[in-house]
């Protein structure tokens, strides 16, 4: 009973410290304290370098830097936004969801059919709407940074066609439609913490998993897997969310440059999937790992699978909003 009264009083002058610490300092500076989940090594947080440059130029904004979930998970920071003692966070469309159900969507799969086409999606006025979303829950959605495309690698045969994947344990997100579409695939989907993945593969437990290019490379899945199979069955962001609360207390001059600086730190991240899928792919290759390219017609014949399940999702979530996107994708895909 004491140690529990110790501990929330410790947190609570933790907070309070915090909290105290966020205001102007001598200088008249604002600090702004950003989390990430990604490690100093990722290319999000080289891009949050180029964010916090530009705001050191033209504004009066300290940015400070939190990699690796030091102040929390995605979860708990999104909630510590409100009380101010963080200002801004880079989560998964997934969390998101949990407090705006819209998010979802996004996670969807067989959605985009390249990376230009996801990103004029969220550039334009599906995106946009997506992130109004954000402002009733106290949040001020400023973009989309890319992850890139999600690929399937397994230790059991070359995935080359849907027939390929029956009965292949492959660890998923812990997404309720992803498990649906992988069951409806044919495959017997897991979901698993991404920190067990590596030993699950090597015991056996699982026989592969999806992930994008530079997690399979960065994490030396290709070490306990045989094939990789470049069928891109969903593309991965993540969300440039601020708190509205700290937002509000900036200048118009201010706010303007935050939104140039998260659009600098977008481009640099949409430049950098692009060199790390080829760096990561030749590292993949160089390891002995088969790779195939799945033929788009086989694509075509996973997507019209998971296609019930994504509606039935949809007209949970909302179906205006999907049909919506469907329009949008349909308008502006990669000419094949």
């Amino acid at each position: 009973m004491i140690n529990s009264i110790s501990r929330n009083f410790c947190l609570c002058i933790f907070i309070l410290l915090l909290v105290v610490s966020c205001k102007d300092d001598s200088s008249g500076k604002m600090i702004m304290r950003v989390s990430m989940g990604i490690p100093e090594s990722h290319f999000e947080y080289k891009a949050m370098l180029k964010f916090k440059e530009h705001l050191a130029k033209t504004t009066k904004i300290d940015v400070q830097l939190f990699p690796s979930n030091q102040l929390g998970s995605d979860q708990e920071v999104l909630e510590s936004m409100r009380m101010g003692v963080t200002h801004m966070n880079l989560p998964d469309p997934a969390v998101l969801a949990n407090m705006v159900k819209e998010y979802n969507i996004l996670s969807f799969p067989f959605i985009f059919d390249s990376q230009a086409t996801a990103n004029k999606v969220v550039d334009g006025p599906w995106g946009q709407e997506l992130l109004k979303r954000l402002e009733k829950k106290g949040y001020v959605g400023l973009g989309f940074g890319d992850f890139g495309f999600r690929h399937i690698t397994n230790s059991v045969r070359p995935f080359k066609t849907v027939a390929d994947l029956q009965g292949l344990k492959i660890r998923t997100m812990q997404n309720p439609l992803h498990l649906e579409v992988f069951r409806e695939l044919g495959a017997n989907p897991t979901p698993m913490a991404f920190p067990e993945v590596f030993s699950s593969l090597q015991q056996g437990v699982i026989d592969g998993q999806e992930n994008p290019l530079k997690n399979i490379a960065s994490n030396k899945l290709y070490e306990v897997q045989d094939h990789l199979t470049l069928n891109g069955h969903v593309y991965a962001f993540v969300v440039f969310v601020v708190a509205q609360r700290f937002y509000d207390a900036l200048s118009p001059e201010a706010q303007k440059e935050l939104h140039v600086a998260t659009q600098i730190a977008i481009q640099e991240m949409r430049q950098a999937v692009k060199k790390e899928d080829a760096d990561s792919l030749e590292v993949i290759k160089k390891s002995g790992v088969q790779v195939h390219v799945l033929d788009p017609q086989e694509k075509q014949k996973m997507a019209a699978l998971g296609e019930p399940v994504k509606e039935r999702y949809a007209n949970e979530i909302d179906p205006e909003l999907y049909q919506f996107l469907k329009r949008e994708v349909q308008k502006v895909q990669t000419p094949k």
